[in-house]
C-alpha cells in the first residue's frame, strides 16, 4: 500500500504538470482542482475495479467476503488491466457527466500512467526484497519499452496535434494491453485459456481500443475527404 501511495503522488505531480500548459485544458479553462477531483474519483474505481477482477479471477473463498476484499495489505492482490479498464471507463461517464475534454483527460492520465508503472513496479521489487515473479520483471520491461516508444516517437505527434484527443491513450491502451496478453500467452503455454476472466478482459480492452482508434484517425479522415 505504500508503494500505491507514493506512486499515486507521483501521478497527481505529474498531471498537474503535463496539464498545467496544455492548450486544451488552457482554452476551456479547466481548473488543477477539477483535474484533481477526476484523478482522485478515477483511482478510487481503479482500485475497485482492480480488486473486483483479481478476486473475480481467482475466486479465492478468502477474498469472497467483504473483509477479505477489503484487506488488501493481508490478502494482497490486483488486476493491472482490471484498473485500466476500470479507469478507462470512468473517464469516459465522468469527463462527459461533467463536460470535461474526455480524450484529452484520456491521454493525460495514459502519460502520467506511463511513468508511474515502472516506479511502481521497482517499489514492488524493492518492498518484496527483489522476490518477484518473472512475469513482473518481464512486464518492468516492457513497461520501459512502451515509456520509451510514446516518449520518443508518439508524444511528439500529438504535442504537434497531428493526431487527435484521445488517440495517444488509445494507443497506449492497445499496445500495453497486446503486450501483456503475449506476455501471458507465452509464459504459460501449456494451461493458457482463452476463458479466463482477464484474457477476456485483456481482449476486450484491446479490440474496443483498436475499433476506437481506428474510427478516430482513418475513418473521419476518410469521411472528411468524400
Amino acid at each position: 500500500m505504500i508503494t500505491l501511495l507514493i506512486c499515486f503522488f507521483i501521478f497527481l505531480y505529474l498531471l498537474y504538470y503535463l496539464s498545467r500548459d496544455d492548450f486544451v485544458i488552457v482554452r476551456k479553462d479547466i481548473s488543477t482542482e477539477r483535474i484533481f477531483n477526476l484523478a482522485f474519483l478515477t483511482s478510487l474505481v481503479s482500485l475497485f475495479s482492480s480488486r473486483l477482477f483479481y478476486i473475480l479471477n481467482s475466486l479465492d473463498p478468502k477474498l469472497l467476503s467483504p473483509l477479505g476484499f477489503l484487506a488488501i495489505p493481508y490478502f494482497p492482490g490486483l488486476s493491472l488491466i482490471g484498473g485500466m479498464f476500470g479507469a478507462e471507463v470512468f473517464i469516459f461517464f465522468y469527463g462527459n457527466f461533467r463536460k470535461l475534454p474526455v480524450g484529452k483527460m484520456l491521454d493525460l492520465f495514459a502519460l502520467s500512467f506511463m511513468v508511474v508503472l515502472p516506479i511502481g513496479l521497482i517499489g514492488s521489487f524493492i518492498v518484496h526484497l527483489g522476490k518477484v515473479s518473472f512475469f513482473s520483471n518481464l512486464i518492468f520491461i516492457f513497461s520501459i519499452f512502451v515509456l520509451l516508444l510514446f516518449a520518443k516517437i508518439i508524444y511528439p505527434f500529438s504535442g504537434k496535434g497531428e493526431i487527435k484527443d484521445g488517440s495517444l491513450g488509445l494507443m497506449f491502451s492497445a499496445i500495453f494491453s497486446f503486450l501483456y496478453f503475449i506476455l501471458k500467452l507465452f509464459l504459460n503455454l501449456r494451461n493458457f485459456s482463452f476463458l479466463n476472466l482477464e484474457n477476456i478482459l485483456i481482449l476486450v480492452v484491446l479490440f474496443s481500443s483498436l475499433i476506437l482508434l481506428v474510427n478516430q484517425e482513418i475513418m473521419d479522415k476518410f469521411l472528411a475527404k468524400k
